[in-house]
């Protein structure tokens, strides 16, 4: 039981010294409320009848179905969106889903670049400060 206990204290010391800490949670955001409210009204066009009104995502979001595609995923920062940089969302809404079982379409001849990322302003309004605090800190931007 002492060795545990020393294990443990060691590790979470090791933790600390070299920053590998969860960020605090930050408020500041890269968008503008401008951003948000271009974004909103395009997301509910293109983006909620798949992903949710809110980004909650399709049920089962991280399941193959029988045909092997994927449920949309959430978008409200419970899902994998907020492991991705800016220029991957961006890039994701303009060409499509292309990972395996990937069956969201591209919107690059629908919106444009200011557009998309309006549309990414919207679903990380959804984001807690947390999970946009992680995303920055995993290089989101």
């Amino acid at each position: 039981m002492k060795a545990k206990f020393i294990v443990l204290a060691v590790l979470t010391l090791a933790v600390g010294l070299c920053g590998c800490t969860r960020p605090q949670p930050t408020s500041e955001r890269w968008y503008t409320q401008e951003q948000v409210a271009l974004g909103k009204p395009l997301y509910a066009t293109y983006c909620a009848g798949c992903h949710g009104d809110e980004g909650q995502g399709g049920a089962n979001w991280d399941r193959p179905k029988a045909d092997g595609s994927y449920p949309p995923q959430p978008l409200n920062g419970s899902g994998h969106s907020w492991h991705h940089s800016l220029a991957s969302l961006e890039e994701t809404i303009a060409q499509g889903g292309t990972h395996p079982g990937a069956t969201m379409p591209g919107f690059a001849h629908v919106l444009n670049k200011q557009q998309r990322k309006a549309v990414i302003a919207a679903f990380q309004s959804f984001w807690s400060d947390q999970t946009y605090a992680d995303w920055l800190y995993r290089g989101g931007l």
